[in-house]
């Protein structure tokens, strides 16, 4: 498990440690920074914890050394650094000299390693699993290619380009969750993974199905859905919710506890339900031992997981952390971390944070403008 994340220098922080949850989610304005975190994570799984990772490859396309060095650094500080910490062993990427970022274009050089990158590798690409999903999805194709790069278990890409191909492998091999996994939606239906991955996308669309299959000579993949008692159809003729979807359900029941997933904007297209069972999902998936790592918008997202937590007999609190990120006028951006209680209950809720429904009930209810919940302009 990843532990903890320190910035240093990096983008829109001048210093930050995130420690992360099971599950961890970071909402806010737009462009704030709370891609930032999930950013500086892509970096070293992109480049497979090499000496030398990259800052653009296929998980995220950052620029230059230039573009990543924080504008807020101190006078004479040429010090930037990503660390990460795997169970408290440190591995970290950076610079520490003016000569050295001068010399440096598109990388970052290794500088602290307590594991090695074998053990990381085995870990999260062949062992455990690992996910990550941009906010930037396919959305309803005919086909998907097929993957080229078979190095980490079960890839679906960062896009969901591969998740024909993958959900016709877990049929074809009959995957399995344990038993007693927390993400079983259905018990009296048993713990096949597909069958689960239906059951969960019916809360989004009711009555969903899917067929698949793969051609190995035109090393593709293609799909057929169905969705409220329909013929079974192909994608395109099916809303993009689905498609959007339909990768991140697959990743959080094909990761093995132990693995991580990362998902940008897991709302996206979908219905204020379907949110909210994506976030109960997550909030499963958590429990079930899986780390997640989120960036949101969604309020409805963020309630299916505390949902997830107050229906859990078992969750104890405090595993499930939200970082709220607030923009400040030429400075770095302020973090408050919140927690999730055995109840669901939020440890605080900052100004800001998720309530323009409550301005806007306010304001309709007044039938004039409200700027403060306890103020009228």
């Amino acid at each position: 498990m990843i532990s903890k994340i320190k910035l240093k220098n990096f983008k829109c922080y001048k210093y930050r440690e995130f420690e992360l949850g099971n599950l961890t989610v970071f909402c806010g304005n737009n462009s704030v920074g709370k891609s930032t975190a999930i950013q500086a994570l892509a970096i070293p799984f992109q480049s497979q914890f090499g000496n030398e990772v990259l800052l653009n490859d296929n998980l995220v396309e950052l620029g230059s050394v230039r573009d990543i060095y924080s504008e807020h650094a101190s006078d004479g500080d040429n010090y930037l650094n990503i660390a990460l910490y795997f169970d408290n062993k440190k591995c970290s990427w950076g610079f520490d000299d003016p000569v050295e970022q001068a010399a440096l274009k598109n990388h970052l050089l290794n500088k602290y390693m307590e594991v090695v990158s074998p053990e990381l590798l085995q870990h999260y690409f062949v062992t455990k699993g690992f996910q990550f999903l941009q906010a930037e999805r396919l959305g309803p194709r005919a086909y998907l290619e097929n993957r080229n790069d078979e190095s980490i278990r079960y890839w679906l890409g960062a896009k969901g380009e591969h998740v024909y191909e993958i959900l016709t492998e877990i049929t074809n091999k009959g995957e399995r969750l344990a038993s007693g996994d927390k993400r079983i939606l259905k018990g009296d239906e048993g713990p096949s993974v597909r069958r689960n991955i239906i059951n969960w996308m019916a809360e989004i669309s009711p009555g969903f199905n899917f067929e698949s299959d793969i051609v190995k000579n035109a090393k593709i993949s293609h799909a057929q859905f169905q969705a409220y008692g329909s013929a079974k159809t192909t994608p395109v003729n099916m809303g993009f919710g689905l498609s959007y979807s339909l990768a991140i359900v697959c990743a959080l029941l094909i990761t093995e506890p132990g693995g991580l997933v990362v998902i940008e904007n897991p709302e996206a297209h979908l219905h204020p339900r379907g949110q909210s069972y994506i976030g109960r999902l997550i909030a499963r998936a958590a429990l079930s031992g899986v780390q997640v790592i989120i960036e949101t918008h969604s309020d409805h997202l963020l309630n299916g997981i505390r949902v997830g937590a107050r229906l859990d007999a078992e969750y104890e609190g405090k595993d499930f952390k939200v970082f709220y990120v607030s923009g400040v006028p030429n400075s770095e951006s302020i973090v408050e971390e919140i927690t999730i209680g055995i109840n669901g209950e939020l440890s605080s809720w900052p100004e800001g944070f998720f309530d323009q429904q409550a301005y806007d009930l306010k304001t309709l209810m007044k039938g004039e403008e409200v700027t403060d919940l306890g103020r009228r302009q």
